[in-house]
Order: structure tokens, then C-alpha cells, then sequence
């Protein structure tokens, strides 16, 4: 047996009976064993609490979002920095005290070891947690339901991703339900790919490790050691049970590969979306789920929302915004991402269907009479878009009485203000749209300035939910003003410039922290003159933007380079003051300076004016912290940015629908 320490690490989620059952059985079975349970943000997670106070003697972490499994499996790895490590699914039941596995663990380069698995059901056999290697058609058999049929087949059981009997050595991945994984070989490989939300850890680390000379085994002693009910934590929820299986389905098109949306993992997903339209079973499951949601929407239009991932960005953090604002009202709303997944994933509300496909392969489905495509105006996006618009209208004429579908973009880029924003190929597609969403009336200017767009023009400011108000502090003279960037650090956002600006003041009153990290942030910093390191200070990475604006009076955002700078919003919300450059929407949201300091023309002298301004004068700070916060509730949360989209849904389609706003959309283009 190793002489390392093991470590058992649990992430929890919502079902705080199946954990209290997993935690009985280890404390039984591996009573040295110390355990660490994160809990990820759930409907349950206060259940899990209570359930904590009977646990003293676990290290519990509670999570404030649900960062997904792989993610928080790698923040409990690395509070056992010198363990070996049992990573146990809440809904597993230890029924042996794995010491087979245990003595494995500690073999020459062995990555990972799992005893074999009872399904409480019977309908798998206890070896079935190993898995061959992954291939295209391993991928399609299993998800076309005859991996276990073919299995025991004496020409084609080659064709499974499922071992006849039971193996010693794995040639392919372990289920990580009750998995043992070596510290050494957690530290030679580095822990799991945080770009999987939950699924994908197990067929790509244990393949990589693999790959790198490691060995991956199945041991058991005198039988099976543990019990496991498969997708426990979602069998009583079945919104979170669809959300599993398109988590699992973009696992796999993410682990067979999809770079550059090529690859074997985008041969998978036209397999599956082949298989959902021509295999009986699941054809008639198809068609019956797209019937009942189009009976649920009652003429409201479907709607597909397209991004490449749900990494953190603003853009990102808009189209799951939308996505949740419109489910909420009854929308049947699809999420397509194009390239992969991210950290967003856990805020999409699990009514909104998630598909991850390449641009090429339109042939997803949002049920409903008619719909909407809207995106942004990348490459990717607007040819998926297209292809997507396309094929509805080709099967209308083909077949008739198919759904009637549109186009509508929604940019958010800045505008170039000397030259064309967007190439002449994407302008051109651009003239092709049933509609182009922007954000403002300056913002469509600005666009437009050298370069035809579509004509039908309608206004769609974005909007995030509305957040509490902070306690002002900059009023008490005897302390600095804490100004705040919060941003990501590329040279045009322009940082070197306010630190110019306020170093031109030759005042004390002052701080500056500058929150965020970014590729030229290290070139930036070292820029900083040495004078002003007691006054000037990069923060780096926050966990959001409350950890920011709770040590900052006044948000500065100096770029010269912006179409709707979404920090002033979330500053404003919470009445934080805020000054700007005047670019793209940013005097429209700070109602021309009424709600905010607008800064004009971008350089150093306007900067250092305009803060010397606001030093003078810090009794009319909150006052225009408030007068920003009256301006983003009115006009830029979630609910104003969902009407937009209503409004410019029914000018599309041509009538009404059921929540609709009443007031026509902010049509800014003529009549196409």
C-alpha cells in the first residue's frame, strides 16, 4: 500500500441524503481517511449545510456558484497538496474498504486505479467503468445503445467501448464515480481540464496520462467495492437529467476532439444529430419533446443563441443573460456554442437546452412555429447562422409547413472609427439579415461611418440584474479617493493613460487600483513610475466585480475603444460614481454626464481635468453615484434588455405574442 496519505474528496450537489449515505459508508470503511467536500451551489446546498454540522471533523467548502465538478475537484485536489486522492461520487455507497485498489495505487507508474461497480439496477456489469479507447464509432455505438450489445459479438465486439469481461490494465478511460488517482502522477500531468464543466475529466486526463507512459488499472478484491446510482443527484430533477446528457454529449464532441471545429469529436456530433432524426426510438423521443415545448410556448417564437464558448467575457455573460431572461418568459430558447464550453455554463438556467456543434453542422433544434437566430458577429457565428436560416426556408419550399425562420445579429463590437469595422465578406453577409440589433443610435453611426449595414436597424442596450447599492465612503476628507480600473489589462484600455493623468495632478488624495490581469499587464506594470507604487496598484484576477467595487469610490474606464463598457453598468447598479471616455454608447449610458463624468476627448489633459474635478469636489460623488443607478435600473438590467428583444422578435415576425411588450422597438434603420 502507498505510504501516502489518501484523501477521499467528494463535490457535492443537491442531494444532501445520498451524500450523508457515501460519508456513513467511508467513515465504515476507511475510517483514517480524512474527507473534503466542496458543495457547488445548488437548490440543496442548504441541506448540505445542516448536513455539515454533524460532519465536524470533514473540511467542507462551500462554494458561493456552482463551478461545475471538474473545477472543483481540482480546488479540493489541491487542499491535499501531499495525498493521494479518492475521488467518490455523492452518489456512490463504499461497500468494501478498497484495499486491493489501495495496494495497486502504490505500483510503479500507475496513474489511477477503480474497483469494479454494482449497479444497484442491473443493467450494468460491475467492469462497465472501464472503457477501450474512445473512437468516432465507439462514441456513436454507445449513444445508439449497442455498446453492450455488441460487446460479447465474436467478429464485431471490437466495435465496444465496453470490455467483455473484466480487465486488468485500461487501454482507454475509468468512470470517476469512486476513482483512486496517484499524487505523483497528479502532479506529472497537472490537473483536470478546467474547460469541462462536469463529464470529459476521466477520457481526457487518464488518456494524457496514458499517452505519457502511466498505467491505468481495474482491481479488486474478493468482489465489487463500491455501489453507484448513475446520475443520482438528477433522477428526481428532470430539467437538471436534460441538462446532464447535453453536458455529456458536449464532453464528447470536447474529448474526441473539436479544435478549429474540426476534428473526430465534430464527426461525433453529426453522428448524434443524424442518429436524433433517423433511429426510431429516438426520432419519436424527438419529435414528441420539440411537440410539447412548441404547445408550452403558445405562439411565442423559438429562439437559438449563439456564442464560440461561455469563457468569461462580457459578450458571453450577455448571451446567457438573454438566454435565461427569455426561457423565463416562455421562450424555447437553445444554446449553441461553437467552439466549447466555460465558467458560464453553471449560470445557464437548465430550461434552455445546450448544444455544443460546429458552425457547419446547423442542425439544431428549437422548437416552435417560427424563430430566431441572434448571435454576434463573428465568423463562425454569422455562417452558422446563415446555413441555419437557410435550411428552415429550403425545407418550407420543399415540404411545407416547416418553421419560418430569421436572422438576427446582435453586435456589440466597437466601431473603427477611421476604417471599415468588419470586412467586406462580413458586411456583406451583414446586408443579408432579416435585422441588425445594435446597442445604441451612436453605436449604429459609428458602425456605419464607412461600411453599408442591413437596413432594418432596431436598438437593444445590454443589461445584467439589477444588484444592491454599496455604502459611499469618499465624502471624509481625511482619506484618499479610491479610484478603480477593473478591466481586462491590453494596452487600449488605456491604464498608463490615467496613471499619466493622475500623476500630472502632483496630488496625494489619491489611489488607483487596477483589478484584472491580460497580456500586456506585465509590460504595464513595469511602466508604473516608480514614485507612485504606494499610490498606483495592480490587483491582479478578482473573484467578481463586488470584490472590486468594495474597495472603490469612483470606476474609471479610459479606453477610447468601447461600444458598452458592461462594468459601468454593473458599477451603476450598485451607485458606484463612474467616469468614462466618451466612446461608442458610453455618453447615452451616462445620460450625457448626468449619471457619470464623461471624459472628452480621450488624453492625458481632459483625464486630469476631469479627475482633478471630481477630487474638488467629493460631496457630489454619491449624488452621482445615485443619479447612475437610477439611469442603469431605468434603462440597462436584464428585464429592459429582454423587452428589446421581445419588441424586435414581434417586428420580425410580424404580430404579437403572449408577454410581449406593448411599445414598438427603437427602430433606427428604415423599412427593408
Amino acid at each position: 500500500m502507498s505510504g501516502r496519505e489518501l484523501a477521499v474528496l467528494i463535490v457535492s450537489y443537491r442531494r444532501a441524503d445520498l451524500l450523508d449515505r457515501a460519508l456513513r459508508s467511508v467513515e465504515k470503511h476507511l475510517p483514517d481517511a480524512r474527507v473534503h467536500v466542496w458543495d457547488n451551489a445548488s437548490s440543496g446546498s442548504a441541506e448540505v449545510r445542516e448536513l455539515a454540522t454533524g460532519w465536524p471533523e470533514i473540511t467542507w467548502t462551500f462554494s458561493g456558484t456552482n463551478v461545475g465538478y471538474i473545477a472543483a475537484m481540482n480546488r479540493l485536489a489541491a487542499q491535499v497538496p501531499d495525498a493521494d486522492m479518492l475521488h467518490l461520487n455523492p452518489d456512490a455507497e463504499l461497500i468494501g474498504p478498497l484495499t486491493a485498489a489501495r495496494d495497486a495505487l502504490a505500483g510503479p507508474r500507475v496513474a489511477a486505479v477503480s474497483p469494479t461497480v454494482l449497479d444497484p439496477d442491473g443493467r450494468e456489469e460491475p467492469w462497465d467503468v472501464a472503457h477501450r479507447e474512445q473512437s468516432v464509432v465507439r462514441s456513436l455505438l454507445n449513444a445508439a445503445g449497442y455498446a453492450r450489445r455488441l460487446r460479447d459479438h465474436p467478429r464485431l465486439g471490437g466495435l465496444s467501448d465496453l470490455y467483455p469481461a473484466a480487465p486488468r490494465e485500461v487501454d482507454g478511460y475509468m468512470a470517476g464515480c469512486c476513482l483512486l488517482v496517484s499524487r505523483d502522477a497528479w502532479n506529472a500531468m497537472g490537473p483536470f481540464d478546467e474547460r469541462f464543466f462536469v463529464y470529459g475529466e476521466d477520457a481526457t486526463w487518464q488518456p494524457a496520462a496514458r499517452r505519457a507512459g502511466w498505467r491505468l488499472l481495474l482491481v479488486d478484491d474478493d468482489g465489487p467495492q463500491v455501489t453507484h446510482t448513475a446520475a443520482g443527484t438528477q433522477t428526481d430533477d428532470p430539467m437538471a437529467s436534460l441538462r446532464g446528457a447535453d453536458l455529456l454529449r458536449a464532453s464528447q464532441v470536447m474529448s474526441l476532439g473539436n479544435a478549429g471545429n474540426r476534428g473526430a469529436g465534430t464527426m461525433f456530433s453529426l453522428g448524434t444529430a443524424t442518429l436524433e432524426r433517423v433511429q426510431r426510438s429516438k426520432r419519436t423521443v424527438r419529435r414528441r419533446r420539440l411537440e410539447a415545448v412548441r404547445d408550452r410556448a403558445a405562439g411565442r417564437p423559438g429562439v437559438l443563441v449563439t456564442t464560440n464558448d461561455l469563457d468569461l467575457g462580457g459578450a458571453e455573460r450577455q448571451r446567457v443573460l438573454l438566454a435565461n431572461a427569455l426561457v423565463a418568459r416562455g421562450h424555447p430558447v437553445t444554446m449553441v456554442c461553437l467552439q466549447g464550453l466555460g465558467l458560464y455554463t453553471a449560470e445557464l438556467d437548465p430550461r434552455v437546452r445546450l448544444a455544443l456543434q460546429p458552425w457547419w453542422q446547423p442542425v439544431v433544434d428549437v422548437a416552435g412555429d417560427e424563430a430566431v437566430v441572434v448571435g454576434g458577429v463573428t465568423n463562425t457565428e454569422v455562417g452558422f447562422a446563415r446555413t441555419w436560416r437557410a435550411l428552415g426556408r429550403a425545407g418550407r419550399v420543399l415540404r411545407g409547413g416547416e418553421q419560418r425562420r430569421w436572422w438576427m445579429p446582435a453586435t456589440h463590437d466597437p466601431a473603427e472609427l477611421d476604417r471599415p469595422t468588419y470586412s467586406e465578406a462580413l458586411a456583406s453577409s451583414l446586408r443579408s439579415a432579416d435585422g441588425l440589433l445594435v446597442l445604441s443610435a451612436q453605436h449604429h453611426t459609428d458602425l456605419t461611418a464607412h461600411q453599408r449595414l442591413t437596413d432594418l436597424v432596431m436598438a437593444a442596450p445590454n443589461g445584467i440584474p439589477a444588484a444592491e447599492p454599496l455604502p459611499f465612503r469618499a465624502a471624509d476628507p481625511t482619506t484618499p479617493v479610491r479610484f478603480a480600473m477593473l478591466t481586462r489589462l491590453v494596452e487600449y484600455k488605456n491604464p498608463l493613460l490615467l496613471i499619466e493623468a493622475l500623476d500630472t495632478l502632483g496630488r496625494d488624495d489619491w489611489t488607483l487600483d487596477i483589478f484584472g490581469d491580460g497580456p500586456d499587464r506585465e509590460r504595464l506594470e513595469a511602466a508604473t513610475p516608480v514614485r507612485l507604487r504606494d499610490q498606483v496598484r495592480w490587483r491582479g484576477q478578482v473573484a467578481g466585480p463586488d470584490a472590486a467595487f468594495a474597495e472603490t469610490d469612483v470606476l474609471c474606464v479610459p479606453s477610447g475603444f468601447e461600444a458598452f463598457p458592461l462594468v459601468m453598468v454593473e458599477a451603476m447598479t450598485r451607485a458606484v460614481p463612474v467616469m468614462a471616455s466618451a466612446s461608442g454608447t458610453v455618453p447615452e449610458m451616462l445620460d450625457d454626464g448626468s449619471a457619470g463624468v464623461v471624459v472628452s476627448p480621450t488624453s492625458r489633459e481632459a483625464w486630469s481635468e476631469a479627475l482633478r474635478g471630481v477630487l474638488d469636489d467629493r460631496a457630489g460623488l454619491a449624488a452621482l453615484g445615485e443619479a447612475g443607478r437610477v439611469r442603469a435600473l431605468g434603462h440597462y438590467t436584464d428585464a429592459a434588455m429582454a423587452d428589446a428583444y421581445q419588441q424586435a422578435f414581434t417586428r420580425l415576425v410580424g404580430h404579437t405574442f403572449p408577454g410581449a411588450p406593448d411599445e414598438p422597438v427603437r427602430e433606427i434603420g428604415g423599412v427593408r
